[in-house]
């Protein structure tokens, strides 16, 4: 039964983490560009003039992964519960 929940969690997840992210980014491309900004040091975009766009992807990318670890520890307590 633990193995049908899990099977019925997958598709389930992968429609609202691609629901959750069309929140907070307009494309993939801007999603990947939000990854390569959050992985290149501050330092560096400090000197290229684009901190604030950097701090802001780093907080879309933060936020975005915070929302879908809440689901997902939403998930593992109701299922805890049941079984």
């Amino acid at each position: 039964m633990l193995f049908l929940y899990i099977l019925v969690l997958i598709p389930v997840n992968i429609f609202l983490f691609i629901q959750i992210g069309k929140l907070f980014f307009d494309d993939m491309d801007h999603f990947w560009e939000c990854v390569k900004l959050d992985l290149r040091p501050d330092i560096f975009s400090f000197f290229k003039g684009e901190l604030g766009k950097d701090w802001a992807a780093e907080f879309r990318l933060g936020a975005f992964g915070i929302l879908c670890g809440i689901i997902i520890l939403i998930e593992v307590g109701i299922g805890a519960v049941i079984f």
